[in-house]
């Protein structure tokens, strides 16, 4: 559910943004949804299982939240870069 809801903000980010700098607002928005969504699926195949094997060990620490949770901090991170790398030719 958290996911779902920061892909739209993130999203609705790209297309207001591309709004403002007179760029197309849905190929934008098709950008930043992808920019979070495609950096999200890896994570979650390639490193969620190892993580999730070593939680298993450990089960009452926070860690398990960070888990849970960590595929949108490196979603979120990847669509900003993204955001700065296409928007910066429109800025300067």
């Amino acid at each position: 559910m958290a996911g779902t809801v920061t892909a739209l903000l993130i999203t609705y980010w790209f297309y207001r943004s591309a709004e403002a700098t007179g760029k197309n607002p849905l190929s934008s928005a098709g950008l930043g949804f992808l920019s979070f969504l495609i950096p999200c699926v890896v994570w979650t195949f390639a490193v969620t299982p190892g993580l999730r094997d070593a939680v298993e060990h450990n089960p009452g620490t926070l860690s398990g939240l960070f888990v849970n949770y960590a595929y949108i901090v490196v979603g979120a991170a990847c669509a900003a870069w993204v955001k700065h790398m296409h928007f910066k030719q429109a800025e300067s």
